[in-house]
């Protein structure tokens, strides 16, 4: 790679970035001035809530058989915290209200007339007010304290005239102590959040330059008049590479400065006890490792530039990926969940997870180190990845491909298939989430098996036309093959778990995710013949028709077979959408996927893959880990390799996947 002529380029792209001004204003302004924005819209919030709080007289009513006895104890307690000190009766005392007179209460709150109204019948007081009006929201949350104030009270009042004259705070008292420091508290809020957004900002600033430098050109016919110029496919590869991952890095040298004007040097009011750590060795540490994810991110979103046709078809793909980064993202937010654990593995959420560490002052440098390694190494990968993209002729020159669309048939399901399989992933994550009659475990996995699996397999081959045969590799093997089938459920199953402990002893798994993760695997109450249906025969038939059947046959042509087993087992991973069950779901659609790949079938797959999950599921119930001992792994790990050999052995090569 020649390096003036990558510089050259590399000025020529920023340059053609800064004359944009869109690009400018949402790539770089935007990204710089939301972060003050935001803390001065939550600034402004507060100090509106609280002069409305405090300058506002709010208006109720009381009703009902006890109506004169909760007057008299509301007057009551307004009278004794005049007289106290504290925060409670300070707030309080600055909560201003008058009873009105009205002949219809529902009626009068519905109309804004009074903020709310008290139904007092025998000891129950029903506090009524409306939830989507911040006033009257605000003025139920302080009579609820004077409610409890009171009530309080006058227990006390009851317990003196029967004799009880002790205060009964007297009788024992409760304290608490917090160990944590302000720094670390913050740091902890800080550290869930700020690895998502900043790929939120990542993901929406350097989209605009991404989409441009590829799509854009592409749309323009900019991009083939520079294909035609001296300078090699590399070097323009890299140099819009390089444009994008600046762009990034930019974004986040922008975070980082605005956490330090705006919450370092407190130039805006800052909530009490808000106190963020940031010694310049955390602040490097943390920028050492946005870097990688930066330069991931602008790999990312090269790809979808440089795959896209048009402008407008990038930002349609775009918003998919968007949404699927966050779900990584978000690793940090979830509880039990410690960067010396296998998340440590799995791009960007590594990277949330040990954000939250660094900042809460408790960084665990051995691990930060991993992370940084898995990063580098994901961002590396892909940036290779981006530029092979980017030097086959028909996604740089479009005409390439066109005849794909209108012959149609397998071709077209070559080239579509992977958009069927995003759409049937966004259908199962929007279902499980927003349909409540879909919750429970028997239903959603009917829906997901039944109608998501093998309803778009089904529909894939009559809109295509597909042979079945063909597509979905229903084709016979050598019975060798299922002699080592049966051999490799045990001792697969057994090797995994002998792996996973092993992994667990230098990096433990919380035990809560633990738990959770056997709870989602294996519901608790269902009969044993219900278990092996759900969970054993009905996955293994479905999921291997659709990713060891179809995708596995619109991709076999496009990649090379190491690829094509990391990827499917991958976005198998994916599928289940749980994060912490994406890691060992992915190996085991590694497996399956090379065993399709060697037998060129998918039925040894389906045996596998039923006979793992039964196995998971009796071994569950009939003894115990804790009687096998590290010979018996040893044995099943050699047993599986060579059940595997075997398999290799009596491989199809006629079928092995060949990429154009």
């Amino acid at each position: 790679m020649n390096g003036s002529v990558l510089r050259i380029l590399f000025l020529h792209e920023l340059k053609m970035l800064v004359r944009a001004r869109r690009t400018v204003v949402m790539a770089i302004v935007l990204p710089a001035v939301i972060m003050p924005l935001m803390l001065y819209a939550q600034k402004y919030s507060a100090d509106r809530r609280e002069r409305l709080l405090t300058g506002t007289v709010y208006r109720f009513a009381v009703s009902g058989e006890s109506a004169d006895r909760i007057r008299r104890l509301i007057n009551q307690t307004r009278r004794s915290i005049d007289l106290e000190q504290g925060e409670e009766v300070e707030a309080l005392r600055q909560f201003r209200f008058v009873e009105a007179t009205v002949v219809d209460a529902r009626a009068s709150l519905d109309n804004d007339d009074i903020q709310f109204y008290l139904e007092a019948a025998g000891p129950t007081v029903d506090v009524v007010y409306r939830g989507d009006r911040i006033g009257s929201d605000m003025a139920h949350s302080r009579m609820m304290q004077l409610l409890r104030l009171a009530r309080q009270r006058d227990s006390q009042a009851l317990l003196a005239d029967r004799g009880f004259a002790a205060d009964p705070k007297g009788i024992f008292a409760a304290t608490e102590s917090n160990i944590a420091t302000n720094g670390e508290v913050t740091g902890s809020m800080v550290g869930r959040f700020i690895t998502l957004f900043l790929v939120m900002m990542m993901f929406t600033g350097g989209a605009v330059a991404a989409m441009d430098i590829i799509a854009g050109e592409k749309e323009r016919g900019t991009l083939e008049t520079l294909l035609t110029t001296a300078a090699g496919r590399p070097e323009i590869v890299a140099a819009k590479q390089l444009a994008i991952t600046s762009v990034a890095t930019v974004i986040t040298l922008m975070q980082g400065l605005n956490f330090l004007i705006y919450i370092k040097l407190k130039v805006v009011a800052l909530p009490k006890n808000f106190d963020l750590q940031l010694p310049t060795g955390m602040a490097l540490t943390l920028l050492v490792l946005f870097i990688p994810l930066a330069a991931t991110i602008a790999s990312v979103l090269l790809m979808i530039s440089a795959y896209a046709k048009t402008y407008k078809e990038a930002q349609m793909y775009f918003f998919p990926v968007y949404l699927v980064s966050l779900v990584p993202a978000l690793a940090s937010v979830m509880p039990g969940i410690s960067l010396r654990s296998a998340i440590a593995f799995v791009p960007l959420a590594n990277v949330s997870v040990a954000a939250r560490e660094i900042l809460m002052g408790r960084p665990d440098a051995i691990m930060i180190a991993v992370t940084f390694g898995v990063m580098a190494a994901t961002a590396t990968y892909l940036m290779r990845t981006s530029a092979r993209l980017l030097g086959r002729e028909d996604i740089i020159v479009r005409a390439h491909s066109e005849p794909a669309e209108f012959i149609g048939g397998a071709a077209l399901f070559e080239k579509r298939v992977l958009r069927w399989f995003a759409l049937m992933w966004v259908v199962t994550f929007a279902v499980a989430v927003n349909v409540p009659a879909l919750a429970t475990f028997r239903r959603q996995l009917l829906f997901n098996e039944v109608v998501v699996m093998v309803g778009a397999t089904l529909l894939m081959l009559w809109v295509y036309r597909l042979n079945p045969k063909e597509a979905l590799s229903l084709r016979p093997v050598k019975p060798v093959v299922w002699l080592a089938i049966l051999f490799a459920i045990p001792s697969g199953n057994l090797t995994a778990l002998g792996i996973f402990q092993l992994v667990n002893k230098v990096i433990p798994a919380p035990q809560q995710l633990l738990e959770r993760f056997a709870q989602d695997v294996i519901p608790k109450g269902m009969p044993q013949w219900q278990l092996l249906l759900y969970i054993a025969i009905l996955p293994a038939i479905c999921e291997e028709l659709a990713f060891r059947g179809m995708l596995l046959s619109g991709l076999r042509r496009k990649f090379r077979p190491a690829a094509l087993i990391i990827g499917i087992g991958l976005i198998f991973g994916l599928f289940h959408v749980t994060l912490y069950r994406i890691a060992p779901t992915a190996a085991l659609g590694m497996i399956l996927t090379a065993i399709a790949v060697m037998t060129g079938s998918v039925f040894p797959g389906m045996l596998l893959h039923a006979g793992n999950n039964a196995l998971s599921v009796l071994t569950g119930n009939l003894f115990s880990l804790d009687v096998v001992r590290w010979w018996h792994f040893l044995a099943a790990f050699t047993i599986f390799g060579l059940a595997l050999w075997i398999i290799y052995r009596n491989r199809v090569e006629s079928l092995s996947p060949q990429r154009h």
